[in-house]
C-alpha cells in the first residue's frame, strides 16, 4: 500500500473557510466566483486563467478547483488532465454550459470529481453543494495523510489487517522489524509472520474474543524473513469493518525475560516463602486448568500433590539464594487429576522480595518408560538366568567331556569340537550382552572416557596389539554399556586388523572415535557391517558391531564408519553429551 504524499498545509479547524480556485476567462471566472461567495458562507475564491492555473495551485493550498469546460486555450477536461499529470490532486468540479452527452462522458471518463451544467434551474445550489462536498473530501484526505504520516513516524510497528486477514497497511517500523519491504507485506496474510503454534493460539483464543473485548494485549513470538524468532509485545484493536490494528514492539532485555517467562513451554510458578503463588505463566494456567486470577489465589500445596506445608517451608528457609535444586513432584489439576513433573527450584530476590521460582516439566512419558523398564528388567533377569544356567551348564559338561576324551584318545576331531564349544560360548556371551543393550537397561552417569577405554582394553584378548588414548574428559553414559561398546570395537580391530594392530581412541567436538591401522573396511561394505549376523571372519558371531550400534542408539548417539588416517577402520560416535 502506498503511503499518501505529505501535505504541507498547516492544520486548521473544520470550520475554516473554503478556498476555491475558479478557472475561466476573466468574465466567466468572476461571475462563477460571485455566485459561490453568495451561496456558501465563508468561501474564498481566487480567479485564474487556464494558462496560470497549474502554477497558482502549486503556490497555494486550495480545497477545490472549479473550471469552465469551454475555456481557451485549454478546455476544462484538458486542464484537469494537465493538473493530474503534474501530480496535483486537488478536487476538480467541471462547470460548463455544454449540453452534449459526449462532453459529460468525456468528463466522467477523465475522472473529474463533479460535473455541473450551467443554465439549469438548480445549477447554483448544485455547484455550491459540489464545492462543499469536494472541500470536505479534501479535508478528509488531509487528515488521513496526517494520520499516515504519524503512523509512518511511529517507533512501534503498526499494521492494519482487513477482515480477511490480509495487511491493508504496514508502517516502516513494522516491515523492518520482520525484515521485509513494506510493499512485500501489504496484501499478504498476517499468519505468515508467526509459527503454527502461535497462529493456532490467536485463532482459538485471541481473535474470537476481539469483537467483544475490543482490544487485546499480550506477548507472542513472530518469525522474521530470515527465519529468526522475534519475541514481541502486541496490542490488537478491533476495527468497525471487522479488521484490526496491530501495534507491535520487539521486546527489550527486561521484556525479553518477561517474554521467556510467558512463552516457555515449561510450567513456571513463582511463590513466596509462605507458599502463596504470586505469579504463573501461560503454560501453568493451561496445564493446570486455571485462569491466571484463580491460580494466583492458591498455594503450592493446592497444586502440588506431594507438598507438605511444614516440610516445604523448612526446605525453603534453608535453600541458599541463586542455588537451583532439582527434584520430582506431582502436580494436581483443577479437575483433580495429577501428573508427574521434574521440578527445578531456585530462590531469588525479586524487587527486594524473597521469591521461589519453580520450573516444572511434565515427565509423564518418562515415568511410563521407567515403569516399562522395570518390567523389562524383570524379564531380562529371567532370560539371563536361563542363559547362564540352562545353556552354560551343559556347555561346561561338554567341555569337561572333551578334555577327558582328549586324554583317552588322540583324535583329529578334538580341536574341531573345542573350537565349536568356544564359538558357542562366544555366541552366548554376545547374545546376553545384546539382550542387555538399549535404553531399557540404561543408568547414565558421568563417565571418564579415557578410563572407560583403558578398562575395556584390559578385558579383551589383544595379543600384541597396542592402545593409544587421547580422550580426556567425562561424558554422560551408562558405564557398563560404554564398556561393552569399547570391548566390541577393540575386538573388531584385533580380529580384522591383525595381532599387532594399533588402536586409537580420540576425542571429537561432540563425541569420540575408535580407529585402527589395519586393512580397513571396503566402502561398499560399510553400511552392512552393523547388520545382525554380518561378519567377514568365519569364526565371528556377527553380533559385535550390532551391539555397538545398539549401545549408540540407546544413548541417542550417532554411529558412523569411515577410513582412518592409516587406512584402517575408524568408528565415530557423535551427539555425545559432555559432563
Amino acid at each position: 500500500m502506498e503511503t499518501p504524499p505529505p501535505d504541507t498545509a498547516p492544520f486548521e479547524g473544520a470550520d475554516r473557510r473554503i478556498d476555491v480556485l475558479v478557472v475561466g476567462d476573466e468574465g466567466a471566472a468572476a461571475t462563477t466566483a460571485s455566485r459561490l461567495e453568495a451561496a456558501i458562507d465563508g468561501v474564498g475564491t481566487t480567479p485564474a486563467e487556464p494558462g496560470t492555473a497549474v502554477e497558482t495551485l502549486r503556490d497555494g493550498a486550495f480545497d477545490c478547483v472549479v473550471a469552465d469546460y469551454g475555456t481557451a486555450p485549454l478546455s476544462g477536461v484538458e486542464l484537469f488532465e494537465r493538473l493530474r499529470e503534474a501530480g496535483i490532486e486537488t478536487p476538480f468540479v467541471l462547470f460548463t454550459a455544454a449540453e452534449s452527452e459526449a462532453v459529460a462522458n468525456r468528463a466522467v471518463s477523465a475522472g473529474v470529481d463533479e460535473y455541473v451544467r450551467k443554465g439549469e434551474p438548480d445549477s447554483r445550489p448544485l455547484l455550491a453543494n459540489a464545492v462543499e462536498e469536494a472541500a470536505a473530501k479534501r479535508r478528509t484526505e488531509r487528515e488521513l495523510r496526517r494520520g499516515y504520516l504519524a503512523l509512518d513516524a511511529a517507533e512501534e510497528g503498526v499494521g492494519i489487517v482487513d477482515p480477511e486477514g490480509a495487511f491493508r497497511y504496514v508502517n516502516e517500523a513494522y516491515a523492518s522489524m520482520y525484515g521485509y519491504d513494506r510493499d512485500a507485506l501489504v496484501g499478504e496474510r498476517w499468519d505468515q509472520l508467526y509459527p503454527d503454534a502461535e497462529v493456532e493460539r490467536f485463532r482459538e483464543s485471541v481473535l474470537p474474543d476481539l469483537p467483544v473485548a475490543g482490544s487485546w494485549r499480550g506477548t507472542a513470538r513472530g518469525i522474521t524473513g530470515d527465519g529468526e524468532r522475534l519475541p514481541q509485545r502486541l496490542e490488537l484493536t478491533r476495527l468497525p469493518d471487522g479488521g484490526h490494528v496491530c501495534v507491535c514492539r520487539a521486546v527489550d532485555r527486561r521484556d525479553r525475560i518477561a517474554a521467556v517467562f510467558e512463552l516457555t513451554p515449561d510450567i513456571v510458578v513463582i511463590h513466596d516463602a509462605e507458599g502463596r503463588i504470586v505469579d504463573a505463566n501461560r503454560q501453568a494456567c493451561e496445564e493446570l486448568g486455571y485462569d491466571r486470577e484463580e491460580l494466583l489465589g492458591t498455594t503450592v500445596w493446592d497444586v502440588d500433590a506431594t507438598a507438605d506445608p511444614e516440610r516445604a517451608r523448612a526446605f525453603w528457609r534453608e535453600l541458599p539464594l541463586d542455588t537451583p535444586r532439582r527434584f520430582e513432584g506431582e502436580l494436581r489439576r483443577a479437575d483433580g487429576s495429577t501428573f508427574p513433573v521434574e521440578v527445578h527450584l531456585i530462590r531469588l530476590e525479586i524487587d527486594g522480595e524473597d521469591r521461589f521460582v519453580a520450573i516444572d516439566r511434565d515427565i509423564t512419558e518418562r515415568k511410563a518408560r521407567e515403569e516399562e523398564l522395570v518390567r523389562k528388567n524383570e524379564r531380562l533377569e529371567e532370560f539371563s538366568s536361563v542363559v547362564s544356567h540352562d545353556l552354560r551348564n551343559p556347555l561346561q559338561v561338554a567341555r569337561g567331556r572333551v578334555e577327558l576324551l582328549a586324554e583317552e584318545v588322540d583324535s583329529e576331531h578334538v580341536p574341531d569340537v573345542r573350537r565349536a564349544l568356544d564359538r558357542m560360548e562366544t555366541l552366548i556371551d554376545d547374545l546376553l550382552a545384546n539382550a542387555r543393550q538399549g535404553e531399557d537397561a540404561m543408568a547414565p552417569e558421568p563417565v571418564d572416557l579415557s578410563t572407560a577405554a583403558r578398562e575395556a582394553w584390559a578385558t579383551v584378548e589383544t595379543a600384541r596389539a597396542s592402545l593409544a588414548v587421547d580422550a580426556e574428559g567425562r561424558i554422560e553414559a551408562d558405564p557398563d554399556q560404554l564398556r561393552q561398546l569399547f570391548e566390541n570395537l577393540f575386538r573388531n580391530s584385533v580380529d580384522h586388523g591383525g595381532p599387532a594392530v594399533t588402536v586409537t581412541v580420540g576425542r571429537l567436538a561432540d563425541g569420540f572415535y575408535v580407529a585402527d591401522d589395519g586393512s580397513g573396511v571396503p566402502s561398499g561394505e560399510r553400511e552392512s557391517v552393523f547388520d545382525t549376523g554380518f561378519s567377514t571372519d568365519a569364526d565371528g558371531t556377527g553380533l559385535g558391531l550390532t551391539i555397538v550400534e545398539n549401545v549408540a542408539d540407546a544413548h541417542g548417539w550417532e554411529l558412523s564408519l569411515t577410513e582412518s588416517e592409516d587406512g584402517g577402520a575408524r568408528f565415530e560416535i557423535t551427539g555425545v553429551e559432555r559432563r
